[in-house]
């Protein structure tokens, strides 16, 4: 799915609910309610942010047992970050991958295992140098 961001861009109670939704696969508003701490938003407020997620395209509501809707992502928890994130990179740091990971790892103190498999990530996604001859296999 094209993730267009300026106009699925969640706001911090769209995104509070679709991460409980994203782990429950599907829910009506009560069910999410359920699994807030408290205190929870009222019924009517919850209603409103699925009604809003409806109409941006995020979830599909189905009519369920009485008047509860059942709510379902259509976009996945990993469609909006990956959104999310190249928007990020885009606006805040100029397109440039290597300064959003600058800024991240100059902030956090990383165990040497987490170091050790983002280094093997970065290894496994690196481009060869331009300047250098590509080897032609015998």
């Amino acid at each position: 799915m094209n993730l267009d961001t300026k106009h699925r861009s969640l706001t911090k109670s769209e995104l509070h609910l679709m991460n409980l939704l994203w782990d429950k696969g599907e829910a009506t508003v009560n069910d999410l309610l359920e699994l807030m701490p408290e205190p929870r938003p009222a019924y009517t407020t919850a209603l409103t942010v699925m009604r809003v997620l409806a109409s941006k395209g995020i979830v599909k509501a189905s009519p369920g047992s009485g008047k509860a809707h059942v709510y379902t992502p259509i976009m996945t928890r990993e469609e909006y970050t990956t959104g999310f994130m190249e928007e990020t990179r885009n606006t805040l740091f100029k397109g440039s991958f290597s300064a959003l990971l600058s800024f991240f790892a100059e902030r956090e103190r990383l165990a040497a295992d987490e170091v050790e498999r983002i280094v093997a990530l970065l290894r496994k996604n690196q481009q060869p140098p331009s300047n250098s001859p590509k080897r032609v296999e015998d």
